[in-house]
């Protein structure tokens, strides 16, 4: 079974907050700004669907992103997540999001998210939300991540896509504090951490409870230290991830399977540590 673990479910009949072109207008950098807007509108859930099975993905993670603070926007409710969920269940995990810089209302929505929505998890983006993960006021939220039982998956290494994130936040380093002090959240790093690819592997193995999802960079993946992960027995913590729609399936596939690395290896990460993070059974 193959599993996406990072995808944007950027499709017309999603909830944005204020509104689409908003969304688009303050996330993005204005060269790509009219094509994405074009793309969305055009696309719809099932040509995800059909997208998914033309390359053999069995499951993805569609993620929100609530940037209210910093941007005064949300690229995907909860909401909406929830209900593409509903509509596929035997194809799509549901990640919440929440804007950590609100405090109470971040941990009020998040324990909404995951007991009345059913999102199995917690996407937060430091970079562009402009938050440290290791700043203690934010212990609160991550409390409420353990008692509920889900993991959190954090934006690490810079961020190209919005102007004004701030790349200090998406050092794994950050990471590395947060997992001493709750050694029981489980932790994804999101993008292979780049371009800090040997400190996310530090992190890696230092930390049982931390992983690491391969999204976008597959044009370095030759950087990458996979050997170090191998010989170090941290194989079952890479993760298989596109970042739909800003890489797609075919060629983020084709990467993985050009690695000079073992079958056991690639399967893994294909599909075996994603089930084992999500708790899916491969019936």
């Amino acid at each position: 079974m193959v599993v996406d673990f990072h995808m944007h479910p950027l499709v017309r009949d999603a909830e944005y907050i204020p509104n689409l072109a908003t969304v688009v207008e303050r996330f993005f950098r204005p060269n790509v700004r009219n094509q994405m807007e074009r793309d969305i509108r055009g696309r719809t859930l099932e040509d995800v669907i059909g997208e998914m099975d033309e390359a053999g993905i069995e499951k993805g993670v569609v993620v929100a992103m609530d940037l209210t603070s910093a941007l005064g926007i949300v690229m995907v409710t909860n909401d909406s997540v929830a209900r593409m969920v509903g509509e596929h269940p035997d194809r799509f995990i549901g990640f919440a999001s929440v804007d950590p810089n609100l405090g109470d209302a971040a941990v009020r929505e998040l324990e909404r998210a995951v007991r009345e929505l059913g999102l199995r998890g917690l996407k937060l983006a430091p970079p562009v939300q402009r938050f440290a993960p290791n700043d203690d006021r934010f212990n609160p939220l991550w409390e409420e991540a353990l008692e509920l039982g889900v993991p959190v998956w954090l934006h690490t290494g810079h961020q190209l896509s919005t102007q004004g994130s701030i790349a200090k936040f998406g050092h794994p380093m950050l990471v590395d504090e947060l997992a001493l002090r709750y050694p029981d959240l489980v932790i994804i790093m999101g993008h292979c951490a780049c371009p800090w690819f040997w400190d996310a592997w530090s992190v890696c193995c230092r930390h049982e409870n931390v992983y690491m999802d391969l999204s976008v960079y597959t044009d370095l993946y030759h950087h990458f230290p996979w050997d170090a992960f191998a010989s170090y027995g941290q194989e079952h913590k890479l993760l298989f991830a596109t970042d739909y729609p800003f890489s797609d399936f075919e060629s983020s596939l084709k990467a993985i399977s050009d690695l000079n690395i073992s079958e056991d290896f690639k399967r893994k990460i294909l599909g075996e540590n994603a089930l084992k993070v999500l708790g899916i059974s491969r019936g």
